[in-house]
């Protein structure tokens, strides 16, 4: 059985003090808890950090925006520089370590379907021993489940509980990470994370779905890419060719993962070593967002 979880898994029972709209709380305020928001409509973005500054925050908040207008049909108003600043006081005041950490930011609509403004939440999540994005040290295993959501692409409510239960169940199984395969038996992503299969000297990634804005971790990845020298090719790929790949990696909230095995199939991590001397770079960029 694996003896580390190497993917999200939002635990907000464990969060600590939280930011509620301007408010740094224990609790939410108001007449909504904190766990009937979170068991209720919302859009978030999972914000990796640095000696607890955000990383690329505007480009992340772009998205949340974005998915928020297609969902809820209006774009809220964002003050980045405040919302920066509330997440750097909400790590030194919950003591989180001073490597990487991950904050999650939801955009929570109205109760009563008003056109106000959404309550904003910002909650620590995790802490990693990263300095944000870098190859994660230990290679997953993983298992391919198959499944539809609603608003797929976007990272909802929906999207992150299903991500929690498939992860659960990839551990059930005695694997890290659980690949995602549609009813059309094409590889979808892993959990809310875009998955990169290298087959024949050539990198391929599922392409987006075009009801839902792309997501800064596939950009990350394409950019990292672009700096490796690695093409990056947009195509459907048929869940039968994890057989034959040369390797297979996701981009998720904390860095880049190189997939060990699936299976009986045992992948190599060449493509990933040859990202991995770019991603400082990456980071320091996303210090500038």
């Amino acid at each position: 059985m694996p003896t580390q979880n190497l993917t999200t898994n939002v635990n907000m029972q464990s969060a600590g003090k939280i930011y509620h709209n301007e408010t740094l709380t224990e609790t939410v305020s108001g007449d909504r808890t904190l766990n009937s928001l979170l068991r209720g409509n919302y859009v978030y973005a999972a914000v990796n950090t640095s000696v607890h500054k955000p990383l690329y925050l505007s480009r992340h908040m772009e998205y949340a925006r974005a998915s928020y207008e297609k969902l809820y049909g209006l774009s809220p108003r964002i003050d980045m520089e405040s919302l920066r600043r509330r997440i750097t006081t909400l790590l030194d005041e919950n003591d989180m370590p001073m490597l990487g950490n991950i904050v999650c930011v939801y955009l929570v609509p109205p109760a009563d379907n008003s056109d106000n403004e959404p309550d904003t939440i910002i909650a620590c999540d995790r802490s990693t021993i990263y300095r944000g994005y870098e190859l994660i040290s230990l290679r997953p295993t993983a298992i391919l489940t198959n499944y539809e959501i609603p608003f797929s692409g976007h990272r909802t409510a929906v999207s992150l509980t299903t991500t929690d239960y498939m992860q659960a169940f990839a551990a059930r199984k005695g694997a890290h990470i659980a690949l995602r395969a549609n009813r059309a038996q094409r590889l979808v992503s892993c959990g809310e994370y875009p998955v990169f299969l290298a087959k024949d000297g050539a990198l391929y990634t599922p392409p987006a779905p075009d009801t839902a804005p792309q997501c800064l971790e596939r950009e990350l990845m394409t950019t990292a890419c672009d700096m490796a020298g690695i093409k990056v090719y947009e195509r459907n790929i048929d869940a039968s060719e994890l057989a034959g790949a040369d390797e297979i990696m996701v981009f998720n909230h904390t860095g880049l993962q190189s997939v060990l095995a699936w299976g009986s199939y045992y992948y190599y991590n060449l493509l990933a070593r040859r990202i991995e001397r770019v991603l400082d770079t990456i980071n320091r960029k996303g210090e500038e967002d």
